[in-house]
């Protein structure tokens, strides 16, 4: 399966940390969602991911944005970084791409490292995050939906 990340990690990198420890392991191919200009190469893909951290509850506009425009029938998995990962915080941007006939595989959250706004001031949360455990589960995320997809 040929796969592409399509990312966007502000702040402290959270996102960017779980993206590259797929693709050192798995061999997926990472984009900077910023850095895309025109048109993506969506043919070249078989499985196309989406990761971001959360800012407000939603993922970040430049991956959303993409997200909007991912061709009927492609099959689609979403990651994201939040401060607390309590409740799906993909569910807007799955909604947006199902939205086009996107195939949604499945999504990987877990917690990084947060200093926005007051939490700058006691020198944030989530400090270690995401650590070694989460970035090996996000391995293991995409190992069992790359299984999946293939029988």
């Amino acid at each position: 399966m040929k796969t592409a990340i399509i990312y966007e990690s502000k702040h402290h990198g959270n996102t960017k940390k779980v993206c590259d420890a797929i693709a050192k392991s798995q061999g997926v191919k990472l984009f900077d969602a910023e850095a895309i200009k025109g048109d993506f190469p969506w043919d070249e893909y078989d499985t196309i991911g989406f990761a971001s951290g959360i800012s407000f509850s939603k993922f970040y506009n430049h991956v959303t944005k993409l997200a909007s425009k991912v061709p009927a029938g492609k099959m689609t998995f979403y990651i994201y970084t939040c401060a607390k990962n309590d409740k799906d915080f993909a569910a807007d941007i799955k909604a947006i791409a199902e939205a086009n006939g996107a195939i949604i595989l499945g999504t990987y959250g877990c917690r990084g490292f947060n200093t926005f706004g007051p939490l700058k001031l006691i020198g944030g949360m989530n400090k270690s995050n995401p650590d070694k455990d989460e970035l090996q589960a996000a391995v293991e995320f995409y190992k069992d939906m790359e299984a999946k997809y293939e029988k």
